[in-house]
Protein backbone atom coordinates (compact mmCIF):
# COMPACT_ATOMS: atom_id res chain seq x y z
CA UNK A 1 0.00 0.00 0.00
CA UNK A 2 0.93 3.36 -0.79
CA UNK A 3 1.79 5.86 2.35
CA UNK A 4 0.12 9.12 2.04
CA UNK A 5 1.59 12.38 3.14
CA UNK A 6 0.61 15.86 3.89
CA UNK A 7 1.93 18.30 1.78
CA UNK A 8 -0.08 21.34 2.40
CA UNK A 9 2.08 23.36 -0.42
CA UNK A 10 1.17 21.18 -3.88
CA UNK A 11 -0.73 23.65 -5.60
CA UNK A 12 2.30 25.79 -5.70
CA UNK A 13 5.02 22.64 -5.96
CA UNK A 14 6.81 21.70 -8.86
CA UNK A 15 9.14 18.91 -9.45
CA UNK A 16 10.50 19.12 -5.98
CA UNK A 17 9.46 19.49 -2.37
CA UNK A 18 10.72 19.43 1.28
CA UNK A 19 8.00 18.26 3.53
CA UNK A 20 7.10 19.85 6.99
CA UNK A 21 8.57 18.58 10.40
CA UNK A 22 5.81 16.26 10.97
CA UNK A 23 5.71 14.75 8.00
CA UNK A 24 9.44 14.30 7.68
CA UNK A 25 9.16 12.69 10.92
CA UNK A 26 5.94 10.68 10.36
CA UNK A 27 7.82 9.52 7.37
CA UNK A 28 11.54 8.50 8.46
CA UNK A 29 10.75 7.23 12.18
CA UNK A 30 6.78 5.50 11.75
CA UNK A 31 6.78 4.24 8.45
CA UNK A 32 10.79 3.92 8.14
CA UNK A 33 10.34 5.25 4.54
CA UNK A 34 14.17 5.77 2.49
CA UNK A 35 15.52 7.38 -0.11
CA UNK A 36 13.50 5.46 -3.82
CA UNK A 37 10.75 5.19 -1.84
CA UNK A 38 7.17 5.91 -3.38
CA UNK A 39 4.32 7.63 -1.88
CA UNK A 40 1.29 9.85 -2.25
CA UNK A 41 1.22 12.97 -1.27
CA UNK A 42 -2.52 15.64 -0.68
CA UNK A 43 -3.14 19.26 0.82
CA UNK A 44 -6.13 18.43 2.02
CA UNK A 45 -8.77 20.63 -0.74
CA UNK A 46 -8.66 17.81 -3.30
CA UNK A 47 -4.95 17.76 -4.98
CA UNK A 48 -2.87 14.80 -5.05
CA UNK A 49 0.54 13.88 -6.45
CA UNK A 50 2.61 10.84 -6.68
CA UNK A 51 5.88 11.08 -5.33
CA UNK A 52 9.32 9.32 -4.74
CA UNK A 53 11.51 10.45 -2.17
CA UNK A 54 14.66 11.86 -3.03
CA UNK A 55 17.16 12.61 -0.18
CA UNK A 56 16.90 12.36 3.47
CA UNK A 57 19.10 14.39 5.42
CA UNK A 58 19.19 13.67 9.22
CA UNK A 59 19.92 16.71 11.15
CA UNK A 60 17.93 19.00 11.08
CA UNK A 61 15.64 15.81 9.64
CA UNK A 62 14.78 16.96 6.16
CA UNK A 63 12.79 14.98 3.64
CA UNK A 64 13.07 15.94 -0.07
CA UNK A 65 10.51 14.80 -2.93
CA UNK A 66 10.37 14.49 -6.30
CA UNK A 67 6.48 15.11 -7.25
CA UNK A 68 5.16 14.12 -10.51
CA UNK A 69 1.94 14.79 -11.71
CA UNK A 70 -0.81 16.47 -9.66
CA UNK A 71 -4.94 15.21 -9.81
CA UNK A 72 -6.90 17.31 -8.37
CA UNK A 73 -10.60 15.70 -6.62
CA UNK A 74 -13.78 17.21 -7.04
CA UNK A 75 -15.58 17.71 -3.16
CA UNK A 76 -17.22 15.21 -2.00
CA UNK A 77 -20.93 14.57 -3.15
CA UNK A 78 -22.75 14.99 0.41
CA UNK A 79 -21.70 17.46 2.47
CA UNK A 80 -21.89 15.58 6.68
CA UNK A 81 -21.29 18.62 9.22
CA UNK A 82 -20.52 16.62 12.79
CA UNK A 83 -22.38 18.99 15.07
CA UNK A 84 -21.45 17.51 18.76
CA UNK A 85 -20.78 18.13 22.27
CA UNK A 86 -16.97 16.88 23.50
CA UNK A 87 -16.28 14.08 25.02
CA UNK A 88 -13.33 13.99 27.35
CA UNK A 89 -10.05 14.13 26.52
CA UNK A 90 -8.26 12.09 24.17
CA UNK A 91 -11.59 11.17 23.31
CA UNK A 92 -11.94 13.76 21.37
CA UNK A 93 -8.91 12.67 19.10
CA UNK A 94 -10.71 9.59 18.97
CA UNK A 95 -14.16 10.88 17.59
CA UNK A 96 -12.73 12.68 14.98
CA UNK A 97 -9.99 10.05 13.49
CA UNK A 98 -13.21 7.69 12.92
CA UNK A 99 -15.73 10.26 11.99
CA UNK A 100 -13.41 11.63 9.00
CA UNK A 101 -12.36 8.07 7.92
CA UNK A 102 -16.38 7.64 7.72
CA UNK A 103 -16.50 10.48 5.88
CA UNK A 104 -17.48 13.92 7.53
CA UNK A 105 -16.45 17.19 5.27
CA UNK A 106 -17.21 19.74 8.63
CA UNK A 107 -16.81 19.76 12.24
CA UNK A 108 -18.59 21.76 14.54
CA UNK A 109 -18.41 21.51 18.37
CA UNK A 110 -21.29 22.70 20.60
CA UNK A 111 -22.06 23.64 23.65
CA UNK A 112 -25.26 22.05 25.32
CA UNK A 113 -26.42 22.67 29.41
CA UNK A 114 -24.98 19.27 30.44
CA UNK A 115 -21.96 19.57 28.49
CA UNK A 116 -18.83 18.85 30.46
CA UNK A 117 -15.97 19.69 28.39
CA UNK A 118 -14.94 23.21 26.43
CA UNK A 119 -12.82 24.14 23.17
CA UNK A 120 -9.28 24.41 24.66
CA UNK A 121 -6.54 26.71 23.47
CA UNK A 122 -4.78 23.70 21.81
CA UNK A 123 -8.03 22.04 20.89
CA UNK A 124 -7.43 23.36 17.53
CA UNK A 125 -4.37 22.30 17.02
CA UNK A 126 -4.55 19.04 18.19
CA UNK A 127 -7.87 18.10 16.30
CA UNK A 128 -6.45 19.19 12.98
CA UNK A 129 -3.64 16.77 13.34
CA UNK A 130 -5.88 14.03 14.03
CA UNK A 131 -7.39 15.04 10.98
CA UNK A 132 -4.45 15.00 8.73
CA UNK A 133 -3.70 11.27 10.25
CA UNK A 134 -7.16 10.64 9.24
CA UNK A 135 -7.13 11.63 5.75
CA UNK A 136 -3.57 9.93 5.68
CA UNK A 137 -4.86 6.33 7.10
CA UNK A 138 -8.52 6.50 4.78
CA UNK A 139 -6.79 7.87 1.93
CA UNK A 140 -9.42 11.04 1.65
CA UNK A 141 -8.05 13.92 -0.61
CA UNK A 142 -10.29 16.27 1.29
CA UNK A 143 -9.70 17.68 5.24
CA UNK A 144 -12.58 18.19 7.12
CA UNK A 145 -13.30 21.78 7.74
CA UNK A 146 -13.19 22.77 11.78
CA UNK A 147 -15.49 25.89 12.52
CA UNK A 148 -15.86 27.72 15.57
CA UNK A 149 -17.85 26.47 18.67
CA UNK A 150 -20.98 27.31 18.86
CA UNK A 151 -23.96 26.95 20.93
CA UNK A 152 -27.92 25.49 20.77
CA UNK A 153 -29.88 28.18 19.68
CA UNK A 154 -26.75 29.35 16.98
CA UNK A 155 -26.90 26.10 15.47
CA UNK A 156 -30.80 26.22 15.53
CA UNK A 157 -30.98 29.96 14.20
CA UNK A 158 -28.20 29.93 11.44
CA UNK A 159 -29.09 26.91 9.69
CA UNK A 160 -26.86 26.37 6.24
CA UNK A 161 -28.64 27.92 2.94
CA UNK A 162 -30.16 25.34 0.81
CA UNK A 163 -31.53 22.02 1.57
CA UNK A 164 -30.73 20.44 4.59
CA UNK A 165 -31.31 17.48 6.20
CA UNK A 166 -30.85 17.40 10.42
CA UNK A 167 -30.47 14.23 12.36
CA UNK A 168 -30.33 14.38 15.69
CA UNK A 169 -29.11 11.62 18.18
CA UNK A 170 -31.86 10.74 20.39
CA UNK A 171 -32.43 7.26 21.90
CA UNK A 172 -36.64 7.45 21.81
CA UNK A 173 -36.22 8.13 18.25
CA UNK A 174 -36.39 6.93 14.64
CA UNK A 175 -35.22 3.55 13.97
CA UNK A 176 -33.49 3.03 10.18
CA UNK A 177 -37.12 3.89 8.96
CA UNK A 178 -37.94 4.58 5.61
CA UNK A 179 -38.45 8.14 7.09
CA UNK A 180 -34.71 8.39 7.54
CA UNK A 181 -34.21 6.74 4.31
CA UNK A 182 -36.03 8.79 2.24
CA UNK A 183 -34.77 11.44 3.78
CA UNK A 184 -31.49 11.26 3.17
CA UNK A 185 -31.42 9.47 -0.25
CA UNK A 186 -29.61 12.29 -2.75
CA UNK A 187 -29.35 14.66 0.13
CA UNK A 188 -26.71 17.33 -0.75
CA UNK A 189 -25.71 18.55 2.79
CA UNK A 190 -26.57 16.75 6.33
CA UNK A 191 -26.09 17.99 9.92
CA UNK A 192 -25.92 15.42 12.59
CA UNK A 193 -26.15 16.73 16.06
CA UNK A 194 -24.89 14.63 18.93
CA UNK A 195 -25.82 15.99 22.55
CA UNK A 196 -23.85 15.67 25.95
CA UNK A 197 -23.65 11.56 27.42
CA UNK A 198 -25.88 13.28 30.24
CA UNK A 199 -28.26 13.91 27.08
CA UNK A 200 -30.27 16.45 26.16
CA UNK A 201 -32.75 18.88 28.75
CA UNK A 202 -36.02 19.17 28.09
CA UNK A 203 -35.99 22.38 27.06
CA UNK A 204 -33.14 21.58 24.33
CA UNK A 205 -35.58 19.13 23.28
CA UNK A 206 -38.65 21.46 22.86
CA UNK A 207 -36.66 24.00 20.88
CA UNK A 208 -35.47 21.48 18.39
CA UNK A 209 -38.65 20.57 17.66
CA UNK A 210 -38.92 23.47 15.93
CA UNK A 211 -35.83 22.48 13.47
CA UNK A 212 -37.92 20.01 11.22
CA UNK A 213 -34.68 17.44 12.60
CA UNK A 214 -35.71 14.00 12.48
CA UNK A 215 -34.55 12.04 15.88
CA UNK A 216 -32.79 8.87 15.29
CA UNK A 217 -32.05 6.00 18.31
CA UNK A 218 -29.14 4.53 17.56
CA UNK A 219 -29.87 1.05 19.33
CA UNK A 220 -30.69 0.31 23.16
CA UNK A 221 -27.96 1.05 25.25
CA UNK A 222 -26.98 4.46 26.29
CA UNK A 223 -23.71 5.43 24.18
CA UNK A 224 -20.60 7.94 24.72
CA UNK A 225 -20.59 11.04 22.64
CA UNK A 226 -17.91 9.11 20.31
CA UNK A 227 -19.66 6.15 20.08
CA UNK A 228 -22.94 8.44 19.02
CA UNK A 229 -20.88 11.00 16.65
CA UNK A 230 -19.14 7.46 14.60
CA UNK A 231 -22.43 5.19 14.55
CA UNK A 232 -24.98 8.71 13.49
CA UNK A 233 -21.85 9.39 10.88
CA UNK A 234 -21.80 5.88 9.65
CA UNK A 235 -25.70 5.62 9.36
CA UNK A 236 -26.03 8.72 7.04
CA UNK A 237 -23.05 7.96 4.86
CA UNK A 238 -24.17 4.64 4.41
CA UNK A 239 -27.76 5.54 3.43
CA UNK A 240 -26.86 9.22 1.53
CA UNK A 241 -24.40 7.53 -0.85
CA UNK A 242 -26.80 4.35 -1.66
CA UNK A 243 -26.37 4.59 -5.41
CA UNK A 244 -23.27 7.50 -6.45
CA UNK A 245 -20.26 6.66 -7.30
CA UNK A 246 -17.00 7.65 -5.92
CA UNK A 247 -15.25 10.75 -6.15
CA UNK A 248 -13.75 11.27 -9.52
CA UNK A 249 -10.50 13.40 -10.37
CA UNK A 250 -11.70 16.79 -11.74
CA UNK A 251 -11.41 17.21 -15.47
CA UNK A 252 -8.05 18.74 -16.63
CA UNK A 253 -5.54 17.10 -13.64
CA UNK A 254 -2.10 18.24 -14.23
Amino acid sequence: MTHWLYLPQLESTGDTAVLEEPEAVHAVRARRLRVGDSVSVFDGVGRTAVARISDVIKRPLEVHLAVGAHQHWAPPAVRIHLTSALPKGDRQVTMLDMATQLGITDFTPVNFERSVSRTRTNSQDRWRRALIESCKQSQRPWLPMMHAPVDLDQWISHPPDGGVVNLIAHKPGESCSDIIKESLLGAKHIRLLVGPEGGLSEDELTRLDHTQAIRVSLGEGVLRVEAAAVALTALAGRLSVAGRTGSQPVAGSV
